[in-house]
């Protein structure tokens, strides 16, 4: 081959370099040249790792040339190729080595096509995978299918041309592939906030007529009209009224958890001893107050109440019969921590990782208090809206709840309170 015979190069589609033994450029054709903005007159003679490759794979390259493949063997490789003005262009390539008749290398040719846009596809996907539903795995199987077909591309890259269209028939499936994957995406959040607001527009609309309904029952029995039979019915219809609006508010707590972006807090001075109490008296068990030191901050009282009430009322739900529930109240440091704790089973460690996820309650199919399982995951989502922690513990019989509290709430929720509190 002499140099003469490299014009037939420039009526390639691929890129083309051939270089001399000492790794010289001795000639690139015309696409080598709209890659990366070189003339080939500022390239000849100049080595590609001088200029035209990225620092960390200058070595690597430098060591495959030294490698070069057995006469008639053909070696491939991919990486960056840096342009003119600064940018990166994935390139993969072939080398092809001619000799002399005496053995000595006669030059090493290159070719090779660009391939920026596969490799950022590529990447692309690979960090939306794990997202994805069952469509993004159809995608995913399509796109491995066309990695292999690019991997036999480059074996069979001798055959520029024809390696040149193949390459845009994978380019074309790929981006077919990628936008399959992106409809699916946004299917799978529409679906996503559908039910969320589903959830939270059922609660608010059944809450108007679980009203009306109560207080036509209780008009009833204040009237005194009734007799006993009809009174006790009564009685049972304002009791499941009192469970479904627990199961709604409920509801409308995990809504706003999972769909309006946390809770929304009213920060305002508050005494946690004034807190605790309220939340007894409203439980009506017997609980075991201990409340020690100065007990005051900036808090939400009424979802700071929520929570201590959540984690209470479950205490005395899984307590032993004739054991009390503690709850514990003290500063430590700048921050104030109540302790909630309860004799009863032990939870079994296996379930400990789950314990504050939404409908979750171990082995119990059905609450006798008319709730869904949400009230942990409510009460923990509440501590860290304010900036707080809640952990648990379950050994020897004995489960406890820590929450520990800055003693100056400062709310993650960027909605309105006023949003949710209707």
């Amino acid at each position: 081959m002499t140099e003469s015979d490299f014009k037939t190069f420039e009526a390639i589609g691929a890129l083309v370099v051939v270089l001399d033994a000492d790794g010289r450029i001795v000639h690139w054709n015309r696409c080598c040249s709209y890659l990366t903005g070189y003339a080939l007159d500022e390239v000849r003679g100049r080595r590609l790792w001088d200029f035209a490759l990225v620092p960390e794979e200058i070595e690597t390259v430098r060591a495959a040339f030294a490698a070069l493949p057995e006469p008639g063997r053909a070696s491939t490789y991919e990486n960056y190729w840096v342009t003119k003005t600064g940018q990166r262009r994935w390139t993969t390539f072939s080398h092809a080595v001619t000799r002399h008749p005496d053995g000595n290398i006669q030059y090493i040719i290159k070719t090779g096509i660009e391939q920026t846009e596969r490799k950022r596809a590529d990447e692309a996907l690979r960090a939306s995978k794990a997202q994805l539903g069952a469509r993004a795995v159809e995608s995913a199987r399509l796109y491995e299918d066309a990695r292999r077909a690019t991997d036999d591309l480059r074996e069979a890259n001798q055959h520029m041309v024809n390696a040149t269209i193949r390459a845009q028939e994978l380019t074309e499936k790929v981006e077919a592939a990628l936008t399959r994957s992106e409809e699916s995406e946004r299917d799978l959040r529409a679906t996503a906030e559908f039910r969320e607001m589903f959830i939270g527009i059922l609660g608010h609309d059944l809450r108007n007529p679980l009203g009306s309904i109560r207080l036509a029952v209780e008009t009833q029995i204040q009237r005194g009209q009734l007799d006993e039979h009809d009174r006790k019915a009564a009685m049972l219809i304002v009791s499941g009224v009192e469970r479904m609006s627990r199961m709604i508010h409920q509801l409308l707590d995990l809504t706003r958890a999972r769909f309006g972006g946390g809770f929304p807090l009213e920060p305002t001075p508050s005494d946690l001893r004034d807190i605790c109490r309220t939340v007894v008296e409203e439980l009506g068990a017997t609980i075991q107050l201990e409340l020690e030191g100065d007990l005051t901050g900036t808090w939400d009282p009424d979802r700071l109440a929520e929570a201590v009430s959540n984690i209470a009322g479950n205490a005395v739900e899984h307590a032993l019969p004739g054991t009390p529930v503690v709850v514990r109240a003290h500063p430590v440091g700048t921050d104030v921590v109540i302790e909630i704790s309860n004799r009863g089973k032990e939870i079994p460690a296996k379930l400990l990782p789950f314990i504050f996820e939404p409908f979750h309650r171990g082995k119990s199919e059905k609450s006798p208090t008319g709730n869904l399982g949400l009230g942990l995951y409510i009460a923990k989502q509440i501590v860290l809206a304010g900036g707080g922690t809640l952990d648990m513990r379950s050994v020897g019989g004995t489960t406890t709840f820590v929450m520990r509290l800055p003693r100056d709430q400062a709310p993650r929720s960027s909605l309105p309170a006023s949003e949710w509190r209707s």
